[in-house]
């Protein structure tokens, strides 16, 4: 029985591959751009429908061969990218348009503390802040969601901002206060 199901298995993966390996290789060309990685990349295709129940890929073969052999050569030109041989000196006096790790890190921590103040603001500043800058709604759909006036959550918005504000200024002259207090 098990070796009925697996020539049949066979003579499905065979059939695929008479009819798709031609367009596969021509596809998986035209993304890595080298003859004997396309080969590669069309090799792997068949070998994962060989690996996949005739049933689940049934109805949409082409799709499949071909979503799976764009992500295996995609795969191929990161793996690529990787070992691209560039000299130190090309590296030399640039600087990097990512932000330090550094600044990175601080950054992370601000918006941490930041969450921790608006969980102190007052339930309807806690509401306002959420959904303007949590979800992006408009001071109109606000208004719709809570049923404040316009201005209201204009005003709601505004006082919470200027207490967080006030808060995070606070914090950093207190930790400026600490450095200097260490530093002396």
């Amino acid at each position: 029985m098990f070796g009925s199901k697996q020539k049949k298995k066979s003579a499905w993966v065979q059939s695929a591959m008479e009819r798709y390996e031609k367009p596969l290789l021509q596809y998986s060309y035209s993304i890595v751009r080298d003859l004997e990685r396309a080969r590669d990349v069309v090799q792997d295709t068949f070998m994962r429908l060989f690996k996949q129940e005739q049933e689940a890929i049934e109805g949409h073969l082409s799709q499949w061969l071909f979503t799976v052999c764009r992500n295996c050569s995609l795969k191929v030109l990161r793996g690529q990218e990787r070992y691209i041989h560039v000299e130190s000196s090309e590296f030399e006096g640039r600087r990097s348009d990512e932000p330090s790790p550094a600044f990175e890190l601080e950054r992370k921590e601000r918006v941490a503390r930041l969450m921790e103040l608006v969980e102190d603001l007052s339930e309807n500043q806690r509401e306002v802040v959420r959904l303007r800058f949590h979800h992006f709604h408009s001071y109109q759909e606000i208004s719709e969601i809570t049923g404040l006036s316009i201005g209201n959550v204009g005003f709601i918005l505004n006082a919470a901002m200027r207490n967080l504000r006030d808060k995070m200024e606070r914090d950093d002259r207190e930790e400026k206060i600490i450095y200097l207090t260490k530093i002396a």
